[in-house]
């Protein structure tokens, strides 16, 4: 006996990473990257070092999802502003994959909505856009898409880091020039004292 089920509306299917990194638009990833980076560095700016690392999550957060939205929204990509104050935005990709921006490492309070995106139960491919700080705060290490089949479990990884020529000048940029030392004019009359 074989019983076939009809559907009214069509099924995700299985994640496909060649797909995935294969977009409509070529210039998609290095575009993001670069938005990442920019992004970084208006939160540098804005920066004020008495919030916490919530708060400081937060206006980072806002940060990237400002110059993602500017830099890479199109015909294949769609930017959705976050919905009734939850600070989520999320993009559409090719009308395929949903991608949400976090700072890693990805943690969230376990909730209905949140193991319903990590579980992949929506009707479209769920991947996070993971951005990950050094220990000071001062600059981006990785940028990479992470796709989720559990709330712990990462089943496919995509670094997209190096796909752009901006890179962050961080906290302190290095100094140009070669600092001279002399020695003061008491010192000199001192020495000639003694």
């Amino acid at each position: 006996m074989h019983i076939e089920q009809l559907q009214l509306f069509p099924t995700k299917g299985a994640f496909d990473s060649s797909d995935f990194k294969t977009p409509s638009d070529p210039d998609f990833f290095a575009r993001i990257s670069s938005s990442v980076f920019e992004g970084f560095e208006l939160f540098l700016k804005d920066n004020r070092h008495f919030y916490d690392k919530t708060s400081k999550s937060n206006m980072l957060n806002n940060a990237i999802a400002y110059s993602i939205d500017k830099n890479c929204s199109s015909r294949s990509f769609n930017f959705i502003s976050s919905l009734s104050n939850t600070r989520r935005s999320f993009g559409i990709l090719d009308n395929k994959y949903v991608i949400l921006f976090k700072k890693s490492p990805v943690s969230n309070v376990k909730t209905h909505q949140d193991d319903l995106i990590k579980y992949q139960e929506l009707n479209k491919h769920v991947l996070f856009l993971t951005y990950e700080l050094d220990e000071f705060w001062s600059e981006i290490k990785k940028i990479e898409f992470r796709y989720y089949t559990t709330p712990k479990h990462v089943a496919y990884r995509y670094e997209i880091t190096r796909l752009t020529e901006v890179k962050s000048t961080g906290l302190h940029a290095p100094v140009e020039e070669t600092p001279t030392i002399g020695i003061k004019e008491t010192a000199k009359t001192r020495k000639n004292v003694q």
